[in-house]
């Protein structure tokens, strides 16, 4: 974490950063015109044109991490039912030869979305060390550059997931991680209320970066006016509760299906994809294969 926000901060000071969008030619000239300073200076803000340079430092894979955290203790520390070293071997072994082992962890192990004490205590503890260390490490670039918190994905989880091996939570290596910081598929087994009660519970006044929790509800349950005034009353509970960000896809698994099947017929349908909103059918396969599976599963 240090390493990355010095890695920045130098860059930045040094006006030497070349990153992702950020490059010698990229500009944002709508942005510039919205922060303060920008049209004064009449430098983009990616040149150094505004008052601050804002960047967010990025926590990812959050709901993989709570769920893993959580079965390790509960198997190795709590319940002392296995060795680490034994964990160690399954996760070595792709859980090949683990099979039962592994249905324990994904059926019977404490999930972050459920409002289950145990495992949303560990998220605020992995939230909170994350919250300290990077207000601590950004201190010395404040106030030209400043480094702010945030969890999430973007539409990344899928090659974030190519990047790791197998998890303590069940999940096999390559698969993707969960986005930004939704539950884990098939996870939130509790319904939207709970979902949304532990995600209110993780700091989300301290995440100014944003931290969109990305829940999937059946379309039957919002049908008609008795349905609409359903949506109402759990977005506007969320807010109530203190919530950071919320993104909602309304659709079912049949649906999904169909316009895989025959997409002419479905151009129209759309999907949150961690932030924003995208075309199903113009997403590649294994993407529309994470949809499907979030709309079967839930969440």
């Amino acid at each position: 974490l240090q390493a990355g926000i010095d890695f920045i901060g130098q860059q930045i000071e040094h006006g030497t950063l070349e990153h992702s969008s950020h490059g010698a030619f990229s500009f944002n000239s709508l942005l510039s015109a919205l922060m303060r300073d920008g049209r004064e200076t009449e430098q983009d803000v990616l040149k150094g044109g505004a008052r601050y340079t804002i960047w967010t430092v990025m926590a990812e894979a959050f709901g993989y991490a709570v769920a893993s955290w959580a079965a390790s203790k509960k198997l190795v520390y709590d319940d002392r039912t296995m060795t680490v070293q034994e964990l160690l071997d399954a996760l070595k072994a792709n859980w090949e030869g683990y099979g039962s082992l592994r249905q324990t962890v994904l059926n019977r192990m404490p999930k972050y979305a459920n409002d289950d004490d145990y495992a949303d205590e560990i998220g605020r503890r992995l939230l909170r060390t994350f919250i300290d260390r990077t207000h601590h490490y950004a201190k010395r670039w404040a106030p030209a550059t400043l480094f702010v918190p945030t969890v999430g994905t973007f539409s990344w989880y899928q090659s974030i997931g190519y990047e790791l091996g197998a998890s303590p939570d069940g999940r096999f290596a390559h698969d993707a991680v969960t986005s930004n910081m939704s539950p884990v598929y098939g996870a939130d087994h509790s319904g939207l209320p709970a979902a949304i009660n532990s995600a209110v519970k993780m700091y989300g006044s301290e995440l100014p970066g944003g931290a969109p929790v990305d829940l999937r509800a059946s379309k039957s349950a919002f049908v008609g006016q008795s349905g609409t005034d359903r949506l109402v009353a759990l977005i506007q509970a969320f807010i109530a509760l203190g919530g950071n960000m919320m993104t909602l896809t309304v659709t079912d698994a049949e649906e999904l299906r169909a316009a895989m099947r025959e997409p002419e017929k479905h151009r129209h349908l759309r999907v949150r994809m961690g932030g924003w909103t995208a075309y199903f059918c113009q997403l590649g396969r294994e993407q529309q294969e994470l949809q499907l599976k979030r709309a079967i599963h839930g969440g």
